[in-house]
């Protein structure tokens, strides 16, 4: 109870950790490990909420993929299009799609064709 009531009254009153402490009757430390329990506390159940939510969705496509299988193999292109966007789905929750990194180096001769391009451009638009 400590522990929520700490971050209310962090959160949602902006109250320091004395103020807290008052309102609480305890000291300092104690407030600050009230509230620090307290997000660490929401915290694991925002992440269990989100892993709920994530298998729910993920067992919805199963079964929307199912439904769709038979039609797929016959040959249905609408099936086929439906079942390529809930499996694009279906990697976006999964987080499939990282993002693609590239290490890009610039060097003083890669600098000097840009400006000798950028020249060339330049005389091209005044003419």
């Amino acid at each position: 109870m400590r522990q929520h009531q700490a971050v209310i009254l962090r959160t949602q009153e902006r109250l320091t950790f004395q103020q807290i402490a008052e309102r609480l009757g305890c000291d300092v430390k104690n407030a600050h490990t009230a509230w620090k329990r307290g997000v660490e506390q929401l915290a694991k159940e925002a992440s269990e909420a989100h892993q709920q939510y994530l298998g729910e969705q993920l067992a919805i496509l199963d079964v929307a993929v199912t439904g769709l299988m038979p039609k797929v193999v016959k040959g249905d292109v609408r099936s086929n299009e439906a079942l390529v966007r809930l499996l694009d789905h279906q990697a976006k929750l999964l987080g499939l799609y990282a993002p693609v990194r590239t290490d890009v180096k610039v060097t003083d001769e890669r600098v000097a064709r840009i400006k000798a391009l950028a020249e060339k451009i330049a005389e091209l638009d005044q003419s």
